[in-house]
């Protein structure tokens, strides 16, 4: 698959990185001769300097023949641009990062007329991800398959869990629940276990589950905690804006400390919440607006590092959930291991949204991938995909006798609209929708899933 990226900045690089990881064809268009030149060498793709909207440069970098273009440069007006002119020239999708909410309304209305495959909003595809974290306190990540029926969760096993010590192969009596340990994650070396794997305390776990059967599960482990009701946000940009509606749909209340005045009445203006026009890395004015108390604290400003300390402080105040925002991925694992791990980043997000529609274009004989999902620290990769028609030596098969490869897993089947958390007796079938779990494994085809 041949792939244009407009934009070589942290975003642009990081998409760039991944997809050509993945062999594809990459093209890289910027001005910046220097980061072109450090990427062309680092991986095997092609550079080209100039405007990726110039009819000129796109020719030069092939869109005539392009599969996808991906636009993500700093400006929203020039990625529309370039998508427009990409299809104009033969690229057969497109894809812009527009992050103006202003433009949110409007890019619904004209994305047909400009023939934009997909537009992305980084701080919105954030938005719905804390929100998601905020309905399952305990989770660090929700992410969700099936149209969110169903929910893959990461965790960390605290010292008294109840899943210390256990064999997985005994958790689901025990819990008398439906649900599946797909990865673990311990000391940096990726797992997919069997039933004889044990659990021990600071393994980092992801769990699928029907969306009905994840909070009985943490109740069952003695993991959940009361749904959050009150928010403190430290705050008021792009991304509180795109949160303030999922909040109030949930019936959150929510307390925005933000310093900049037209920031703040703007807030206030559309959204019914307390704005406090103060310094959110102010400690005074923190413990005066509840900190300590709060059901959550989310750290969305717009300097990483006044993030990590504000979150740092919440955490010592024993803030019971703390979001963290950190833009530069390259300070995530720093911040990790300071003890925050509930960290979000557009840039992250952005990249996976582009991967999962790029994987879902890799349409088969036998499969056809509806989405993909990166886990646990990129270790771990959760596929969607629907079996198209009957595979020989796979559909109608007991899972049990099935050659399955080490690395990988089958997470969940929906047979008929029914959500099956599988076991050895199950088997997959034409029609079927399939989530597969896997580790260090590209899966291309369902026969991929066998050694």
């Amino acid at each position: 698959m041949k792939i244009i990226i407009v934009g070589a900045g942290t975003v642009g690089t990081v998409i760039c990185s991944r997809l050509a990881r993945d062999n594809f064809n990459i093209t890289l268009i910027d001005n910046n001769v220097s980061v072109l030149a450090e990427m062309s060498n680092k991986f095997d793709i092609i550079g080209i300097e100039g405007n990726g909207a110039s009819v000129s440069t796109l020719r030069k970098a092939g869109a005539d023949k392009a599969d996808l273009l991906v636009a993500v440069t700093n400006q929203d007006e020039l990625n529309i641009l370039c998508c427009a002119s990409a299809k104009k020239l033969g690229t057969k999708h497109t894809i812009a990062r527009v992050r103006n909410p202003e433009y949110n309304e409007l890019m619904q209305m004209i994305k047909n007329d400009l023939n934009l495959s997909l537009t992305i909003n980084p701080e919105q595809e954030v938005a719905k991800e804390i929100s998601r974290m905020l309905r399952f306190p305990s989770a660090t990540k929700i992410d969700t398959c099936y149209h969110g029926r169903v929910e893959l969760a990461e965790f960390v096993i605290g010292e008294d869990s109840p899943l210390c010590g256990m064999p997985l192969a005994q958790l689901n009596a025990k819990l008398n629940l439906r649900f599946l340990i797909c990865g673990v994650l311990r000391d940096g070396k990726a797992y997919i276990p069997k039933g004889d794997f044990i659990l021990a305390e600071g393994d980092n776990v992801c769990l699928t589950a029907h969306d009905e059967e994840m909070m009985h599960f943490f109740k069952a482990i003695g993991a959940y905690k009361h749904p959050v009701k009150d928010v403190l946000i430290v705050g008021g940009g792009r991304m509180t804006y795109y949160l303030m509606n999922h909040l109030q749909k949930s019936k959150i209340r929510a307390t925005v400390i933000e310093p900049d005045k037209q920031r703040a009445r703007e807030i206030a203006e559309k959204f019914n919440c307390n704005v406090i026009r103060e310094d959110g890395t102010n400690q005074s004015v923190l413990k005066e607006e509840g900190i300590a108390n709060a059901d959550a604290f989310l750290a969305l400003s717009a300097v990483d590092e006044g993030n990590a300390i504000v979150s740092l402080y919440a955490k010592s105040q024993g803030t019971k959930k703390i979001i963290t925002l950190i833009s530069a991925m390259q300070y995530v694992d720093l911040f990790k291991r300071m003890g925050l791990d509930g960290i979000v980043s557009p840039k992250y997000s952005t990249s996976n949204e582009i991967l999962r529609y790029v994987r879902s274009l890799a349409v088969t004989k036998d499969i056809e991938i509806e989405s993909l999902h990166k886990l646990m620290e990129d270790n771990f990769e959760a596929l969607e995909c629907v079996i198209k028609e009957p595979v020989e030596g796979i559909t109608g098969i007991a899972l049990k006798n099935l050659k399955l490869r080490s690395d990988v897993l089958i997470a969940s089947i929906v047979h008929k609209d029914k959500i099956v958390i599988p076991s050895g007796n199950d088997t997959m079938e034409s029609g079927d929708t399939v989530i597969l779990f896997t580790s260090g494994v590209e899966i291309n085809d369902i026969k991929d899933i066998l050694k």
